[in-house]
């Protein structure tokens, strides 16, 4: 049976940075050590050394840099369900099995650039972009069952769940400064938040067509929308929808 230091020692040759925590009792998953993940190391003699000192602890690895982590806690209504309800099918990608045996889960998937809130994730769905998980095989320190790891190439972010997790922009607000110029028009479509894109582009588009300038400024409102996630066919056709709005208007 392989032990803790062991399982320690290959996770950190495989390229986790590792500390120990807490194995059971009120304070279990704690880290032990005074900084907790901010002490993970792949040092073996260090492991060695923290090992010798809590020879049962659980194995925490820090969530590296180039990796973010979806943890699902059923114990707190957390659902895979609800979040695929919203984003699709989750890729096969690195994912943890919970010893607790509820279901829990944690899938690691690559970071990209930028920054990235848990807001609009669902009930019990969280999100981890440093901090630490436990990995195994570190025993449940309430159900004494093991973390399991499912194997997988560690998978893209998927386009629908990065979007979720993209903080929103700020609220469209009409301009009332007068700045119906291209720029003006573009930025706000660049702006929109989420939902409210259609209407941001509808209403640009229609300033335009009023001003006589939609021709010259169609392209770059159109470019304007695919950049925050409309279709081109999409944004096409509220463009018209735009035009024969203020045409018959008049």
């Amino acid at each position: 049976m392989t032990s803790m230091l062991d399982a320690a020692l290959e996770a950190a040759e495989a390229g986790w940075n590792v500390f120990p925590c807490v194995e059971a009792g009120e304070h279990g998953k704690a880290p032990y050590t005074a900084h907790g993940h901010l002490d993970a190391s792949r040092d073996a003699d260090q492991i060695r050394e923290w090992w010798g000192r809590w020879p049962n602890a659980l194995i925490g690895a820090a969530v590296p840099d180039s990796l973010l982590v979806i943890d699902i806690d059923p114990r707190n209504n957390g659902r895979r369900e609800a979040l695929e309800a919203l984003v699709g099918p989750l890729p096969e990608t690195l994912m943890v099995i919970s010893g607790r045996g509820d279901g829990g889960a944690h899938f690691y998937y690559l970071r990209p650039p930028g920054n990235f809130t848990s807001t609009r994730l669902p009930e019990g769905v969280d999100l981890k972009t440093a901090g630490y998980c436990i990995i195994p095989p570190s025993l449940h320190p309430t159900s004494g069952r093991p973390y399991v790891w499912e194997h997988h190439d560690i998978a893209p972010l998927p386009t629908r769940l990065r979007e979720l997790l993209r903080p929103l922009p700020p609220p469209f607000r009409r301009p009332v400064d007068g700045s119906g110029n291209a720029s003006g028009l573009v930025h706000v479509v660049e702006a929109a938040r989420e939902g409210q894109r259609n209407n941001a582009l509808h209403w640009a588009a229609c300033r335009a067509s009023e001003e006589g300038s939609l021709s010259s400024i169609e392209g770059e409102l159109i470019a304007a929308a695919l950049r925050v996630g409309l279709s081109d066919r999409e944004a096409r056709r509220t463009v018209q929808s735009a035009v024969r709005t203020v045409g018959g208007a008049r």
